[in-house]
């Protein structure tokens, strides 16, 4: 009776811990793709700082030639 238990016990403990694995990886999967986004972020901001001139000539005249074909 003793070792029946034991051996429900033991199977239970490792549903238990593989569990508590899976519930750790996916925390630093989800943990992970938040710092990727950031990094993302300040790569954007930091690419649109050092060609700031360069963006903003680009969408001027990118308005200038849309309001031109608009007749405006």
């Amino acid at each position: 009776m003793f070792e029946k238990l034991k051996i429900c016990f033991g199977i239970f403990k490792k549903r238990i811990f593989l569990l508590f694995i899976n519930q750790f990886q996916e925390r630093r999967k989800r943990c992970s793709d938040m710092v990727a986004v950031i990094v993302l972020i300040v790569v954007v901001i930091a690419v649109a700082t050092v060609f700031r001139t360069q963006l903003t000539a680009a969408v001027t005249a990118v308005f200038d030639k849309l309001t031109g074909f608009m007749g405006s």
